[in-house]
């Protein structure tokens, strides 16, 4: 599985939640999936309605790659 804005990659969900990862936010309309305790510091508030969300600054601007959440293989770098 791989994380949308950073490209780190984690085997599966629970590891992610082991790892103190956010397991959601919203970005205007869009809601990616899991978000890496770094990026969530960097990127994302709290907003009014209690959720995390992209922090102002950064809305519209954040580059996600390839969708949500890729599942398979190791990508070659």
């Amino acid at each position: 599985m791989w994380y949308a804005i950073c490209g780190i990659q984690i085997d599966s969900v629970d590891e992610a939640v082991e790892k103190r990862w956010i397991p959601y936010f919203c970005d205007g309309e869009f809601e990616p999936e899991v978000a890496c305790p770094d990026c969530t510091q960097a990127l994302l508030q709290q907003g009014e309605d209690g959720e995390l969300e992209v922090k102002e600054e950064y809305r519209g601007k954040v580059q996600y790659m390839d969708g949500i959440i890729q599942v398979g293989p190791k990508r070659k770098t």
